[in-house]
């Protein structure tokens, strides 16, 4: 309804205006009518009444004959996905949601579930929300939203429910135990010297003594998660999540897991996640490549990753599976390296299985030290070699030859043959972890503790971001359509 009022001799349009609170209608509005045909929660409910709940693992997913129903694990998944979706991944908020917000409201049929019936949902199901995840990424494959022609693998560090305070290290346990060591030793000849010195001077034996005692609870507390981490055989604990580690991010150490991705080339979808408790990449090429491959249901598969998941063997496996990856080779160097000739400067003789130094002389297997094999040239050849002060300080040169070297030298051709992997790894896998990090986490910490409730949470937020993907490309209609 548009007003104008009169000023002068003029008619001035005014503000666009409301109905008014009070007026009522014949007819009134109903929810479905509310709803556009092609909006997001019509995508959500169709999606969600065609997963088959039981074979997914929800409890409850077959109503009791007997005693109080129970809301249906249904229409508490539709509300989940919906939240992820809008960023809201708080129990009490989604609780809210549920009274004020008519989108909701239509989804789940007006139902009113407290925020405890909503956490439990989410703390119970927590497998079945990995599995829930997984068949989405199987009807995108259907939808023919997956390509499978190429696969970038990549990961990073999501901050942990517990804090940094309640983390233990056995090196951190040490320090503190000498510490405390030489407190108690202060004590002690504070006391000793009370004992010698004359009357005159008052010392408060109780205090001391007092204070004396505490230090040796603190030390033997000190011992005993020492004891117990050992027994464990963990180097770190978390006296609040046990699961979580502390591990390096661009804002400094902070107790978190390591997630991995392996993200499909053609719209950035997620076609595998896990996580981790591995403060760094170098043993996840393998394991994500072939979960990557398995979802496509491929014989063969590309996939590229960037150098911190340099790793010989890993590149082996690869290929043994029929995987071909794209990797920067990156390798441990020896300071020395600097100073002397490197190894690269050493030519290897495959038929011979010899290398030769820059002096043209030969360095020959000498043993092998878990799969990777040490050459070593003779004393008298250089003892008289002119270039020994830029090759060695020892009496003669040795040189390591990895366990997959020739894995290595493959990978370093194919980097060569193909510069524009990198740049084709940043555009596709750093996608979806700007999403995940900036949309839906908001820079923030999981809220479920240990590895299995991360892993839970993580499911929820990876189904979001591909179903947000899924309608960006298809629109909500043409989603519908293939899910009719």
């Amino acid at each position: 309804m548009l007003r104008t009022e009169r000023y002068g001799a003029f008619f001035v349009m005014a503000y666009i205006q409301g109905e008014s609170r009070s007026q009522t209608s014949l007819f009134p509005v109903s929810l479905e009518e509310l709803i556009p045909a092609d909006h997001l929660v019509r995508v959500i409910d169709l999606y969600v009444s065609k997963l088959d709940l039981i074979q997914l693992g929800f409890d409850k997913a077959r109503p009791k004959g007997t005693g109080r129903p129970s809301y249906d694990p249904a229409d508490q998944l539709k509300l989940y996905l919906y939240g992820y979706f809008q960023r809201i991944r708080s129990s009490r908020r989604l609780e809210a949601e549920c009274q004020r917000n008519i989108e909701v409201m239509w989804l789940i049929n007006r139902l009113k579930p407290d925020f405890k019936t909503i956490a439990d949902f989410r703390k119970d199901n927590k497998p079945a929300f990995v599995a829930t995840c997984r068949a989405f990424v199987r009807f995108c494959r259907t939808a023919g939203l997956i390509a499978g022609e190429l696969v970038a693998i990549d990961g990073s560090k999501f901050q942990a429910v517990a804090s940094a305070r309640r983390h233990l290290n056995l090196k951190q346990l040490k320090r503190q135990e000498e510490k405390l060591d030489r407190r108690i030793a202060q004590y002690l000849a504070e006391l000793d010297e009370a004992d010698k010195a004359d009357v005159s001077e008052v010392i408060d034996r109780s205090a001391v003594k007092t204070a004396l005692a505490k230090l040796e609870v603190r030390k033997q507390d000190n011992q005993s998660c020492q004891v117990l981490m050992n027994a464990l055989g963990v180097e770190q604990f978390n006296t609040h999540e046990s699961d979580a580690r502390m591990m390096r991010t661009p804002k400094g150490a902070r107790v978190a897991y390591n997630i991995q991705t392996a993200v499909d080339a053609e719209h950035c979808l997620i076609l595998h996640h896990e996580v981790t408790q591995d403060s760094d990449d170098r043993k996840q090429l393998e394991p994500m490549a072939k979960a990557a491959k398995e979802q496509l249901q491929q014989e063969e598969l590309t996939v590229t990753a960037d150098a911190g998941y340099s790793n010989g063997k890993q590149f082996q496996a690869c290929e043994d599976a029929s995987i071909t990856s794209y990797v920067p080779v990156q390798r441990s160097l020896n300071p020395c390296d600097q100073e002397f000739f490197a190894r690269d400067d050493f030519a290897y003789d495959a038929t011979q299985d010899r290398y030769q130094c820059p002096a043209g002389k030969w360095l020959t297997l000498k043993q092998l030290n878990k799969g990777d094999r040490i050459y070593q040239t003779a004393i008298s050849d250089c003892a008289v070699c002119p270039l020994k002060s830029r090759c060695t300080k020892a009496q003669r040169r040795h040189v390591m030859r990895h366990a997959h070297e020739e894995a290595f030298e493959r990978m370093e051709k194919r980097m060569l043959a193909h510069p524009e992997m990198m740049i084709s790894r940043r555009s596709i896998v750093e996608h979806p972890f700007g999403n995940l990090k900036q949309w839906l986490f908001g820079n923030g910490r999981f809220l479920l503790r240990q590895l299995e409730g991360a892993r839970a949470e993580m499911a929820l937020a990876v189904n979001a971001y591909n179903l947000k993907r899924a309608v960006s490309v298809l629109g909500a209609r043409r989603m519908i359509e293939l899910m009719a």
